[in-house]
């Protein structure tokens, strides 16, 4: 059988990426300022992106060892993450910024043609430099795409620590998930400095891969992991017991042998799609129906996202595959 098709790899992520998206049609409508740390809906979404790093972390050291030569691991790297966002920034500059900007069509590309633009913050994050979304609870354009440059930079590190040859000490990893655990700790209260935490489960992810086969996965004990999880619900000692969680109970799903699961990405994998096109088109939404209620807008972008993610996966990310 593909190794591709003896996993639920493909599946988890397709179910992270929808998470993220749900969780966001939320904080687009609510604003941010109206959005708490402890949200059910934005814990949600946390789980999501938990998800996709402890998913990238095993499946990118899997990717080194099989292939330790960094000219190959960074091109592999580089075909996956950017003709998909690089396409996805043009699709907002050529078409989500034309159809929402408050600027004449004329003003508006002489805009996206000044230097000033592109020195100010990023218009693709926020779009006050272009005149789009600025009526909006959130005038971010396109937020996730801060966690590209960041899991480039975690990519990185795996590299650095295969060619130093630590990489594969089965313990090497635990004192650098731990000292990124307590940077996190120390930024607790800092919005942008605290996302730390979330390279904790990319780390934590090459961790169960290194130590694969000492590793047993089951559900019962998935679930048993959970509980501290639930007893410190609310309070800053759940995000590290998740970390023990989430990740465990990740790999076991992720390795349910169930055939029909195993085949979902039969067609396709538009989860990256999903990810990089999701948040501009939910803001497009709320800028022409800024009343609508959360669940038609949960409705409204995914039926609209996933046709989109799957055009991206085909026409775009594929190609680029082919030329690893």
């Amino acid at each position: 059988m593909n190794e591709k098709f003896s996993n639920n790899f493909d599946l988890l992520r397709f179910l992270a990426a929808g998470s993220i998206i749900f969780s966001h049609c939320f904080a687009l409508s609510l604003g941010y300022a109206n959005v708490h740390l402890f949200d059910w809906h934005l814990l949600v979404g946390q789980f999501g992106l938990a998800t996709l790093l402890v998913i990238s972390g095993y499946l990118i050291t899997k990717s080194w060892e099989k292939k330790p030569e960094p000219r190959t691991y960074f091109k592999k790297r580089a075909l996956r993450l950017f003709p998909g966002m690089l396409t996805s920034i043009l699709f907002i500059m050529f078409v989500i910024g034309p159809v929402n900007t408050s600027y004449t069509l004329r003003e508006y590309f002489l805009r996206l043609a000044d230097p000033q633009t592109w020195m100010a913050m990023p218009f693709y994050i926020n779009g006050w430099a272009i005149g789009i979304f600025t009526e909006n609870p959130v005038t971010y354009v396109n937020a996730p795409l801060w966690t590209i440059p960041f899991e480039f930079m975690l990519y990185v590190f795996v590299a650095a620590f295969g060619i130093m040859g630590i990489l594969w000490r089965k313990r090497t990893l635990l004192p650098i998930i731990f000292s990124t655990v307590l940077l996190w700790a120390v930024w607790y209260d800092n919005p942008a400095l605290n996302k730390i935490r979330f390279a904790a489960y990319f780390l934590i992810g090459s961790y169960l891969y290194v130590n694969r086969e000492k590793i047993e996965y089951k559900l019962w004990l998935s679930a048993l992991l959970f509980i501290p999880v639930i007893v410190f619900f609310k309070t800053p000692f759940m995000f590290v017991f998740a970390l023990i969680a989430i990740p465990y109970f990740v790999l076991c799903i992720a390795y349910l042998p169930i055939g029909i699961l195993h085949k979902f990405g039969v067609k396709g994998d538009p989860s990256y799609g999903m990810y990089i096109y999701s948040y501009p088109i939910q803001q497009t939404i709320l800028h022409f129906i800024p009343a609508i209620a959360v669940g038609q807008l949960i409705g409204l972008t995914f039926a609209a996202v996933i046709p989109m993610a799957y055009a991206s996966w085909h026409l775009i990310e594929k190609k680029a595959l082919s030329m690893k």
